[in-house]
């Protein structure tokens, strides 16, 4: 359960990160004439998104060890974000870029068999 858990927070939180960039510019605020708040449906629907990923991550910090679950969790929505910028909006990855993407990955791998041993 504490997997699935997990890879349903990182389809949210980078879903909802992917979904309000490419939302782009369109959230709007107003407070001259009252309030008034609109936002493109992209950034609406990241912004429902990332709601869902706070929610779910409250569950998962309260639940599992915190020195483990952050790090780690973290580290691979890192990795995934930086795997959609490439490819959803062709962003460019640079040699240091691309060292600490190794140096984050090799963590991951240290934090995950050192919790093994416990």
């Amino acid at each position: 359960m504490q997997y699935l858990m997990i890879i349903i927070y990182i389809f949210f939180t980078t879903g909802g990160i992917t979904l309000m960039k490419m939302g782009g510019d369109s959230l709007r605020l107003t407070l001259s004439d009252g309030f008034a708040l609109s936002m493109g449906w992209k950034t609406f629907a990241g912004f429902c998104f990332y709601i869902i990923s706070f929610l779910l991550w409250q569950r998962l910090i309260v639940k599992y060890d915190l020195s483990i679950m952050v790090p780690i969790v973290n580290g691979v929505v890192q990795l995934v974000i930086l795997g959609l910028g490439t490819i959803v909006f062709r962003e460019k990855i640079s040699t240091v870029t691309l060292i600490g993407a190794f140096v984050v990955i090799a963590g991951i791998v240290i934090m995950a068999f050192g919790t093994q041993s416990r």
